[in-house]
């Protein structure tokens, strides 16, 4: 069934000491993106872990958010002194410019920008941590798709739903258009007769059948009702696919432009009537499409 591009998922991994974390978050992207959440020192398994992830999502933002602890934890954070030195140096100008005492404390500084950086750790040791952050990310992959297909589930039942509207809708202009056409003739002769009443001409029944047609021409939306029948079975078929989002957003524009020519022939106000409701699921189907992967 169809995954939908939002979803949440977290893995938990213990090996050796040492705890992984690893939690997905995705939202609605015409594309794929990935931003990674971590520590500095876990840039170097970024492709790594995008590589990873690309393997299970076609489209959407996901952030993906990595956590480690334990004897697997990367270097701790040093204190910038020369830093620290600069903006205590900077405070001891300003106090003495406006006559105040210095503060006894650095603890209000350390919050400062550029105080605390990571040591840069070496590459081996950061490809020793990829078994464990892979099996982490594995493991909040599967819960990721798992909430993903449940949403894609109830989505897909909801576009069905709107499908089979369509569908009945389209089936009750069909049948409606020979009484419109049979109208329009009786509304013909009923006219002719008003207007030829009392005089001696006549209007011939070949005359008035040859009128009918054209507006039976004009007016003949079988073509497009065809057409939009096609695209609705194309749209649920493509609902038991994994990744059919772009395509179901065409259908759903193809249906717009088919269901505005039936509108724009039509000259009947049930037709048109039906036709508005027909527009109004196609816009729905199109909303929903977008949350399809």
């Amino acid at each position: 069934m169809a995954l939908s591009m939002t979803g949440c998922g977290e893995g938990v991994v213990t090996a050796g000491g040492s705890t992984c974390r690893v939690e997905l978050r995705g939202v609605n992207n015409r594309h794929f993106k990935l931003t990674l959440r971590a520590r500095d020192t876990l840039a170097a398994l970024e492709p790594r872990i995008e590589a990873a992830v690309r393997g299970r999502v076609r489209r959407g933002t996901v952030q993906v958010t990595v956590d480690l602890s334990g004897a697997a934890a990367m270097p701790a954070r040093r204190l910038d002194k020369t830093q620290l030195a600069a903006y205590l140096d900077d405070l001891a100008d300003f106090c003495a410019t406006h006559d105040l005492p210095l503060p006894k404390s650095v603890d209000g500084l350390l919050g400062l920008p550029g105080l605390l950086v990571d040591e840069p750790a070496e590459s081996s040791a950061v490809d020793r941590l990829w078994p464990l952050v892979s099996q982490t990310l594995a493991a909040a992959l599967d819960r990721y798709d798992q909430m993903r297909r449940a949403e894609g589930d109830a989505l897909a039942a909801d576009m069905r739903s709107s499908c089979g509207e369509i569908a009945r809708l389209s089936d009750g202009i069909r049948d409606r258009v020979p009484d419109v056409v049979a109208a329009h003739r009786d509304r013909l002769r009923e006219r002719v007769g008003k207007l030829l009443h009392d005089r001696t001409s006549a209007v011939s029944e070949a005359d008035v059948a040859r009128e009918v047609a054209l507006m039976a021409d004009r007016t003949d939306v079988a073509e497009e009702l065809v057409r939009l029948a096609s695209h609705v079975a194309q749209f649920d078929r493509l609902l038991d696919e994994e990744s059919p989002g772009r395509a179901l957003d065409f259908l759903a524009q193809e249906m717009g432009r088919e269901a505005n020519t039936i509108a724009s022939k039509s000259l009947d106000v049930g037709i048109a009537h039906a036709v508005v409701e027909i527009k109004t699921r196609i816009e729905r189907l199109r909303e929903q499409a977008q949350n399809v992967e």
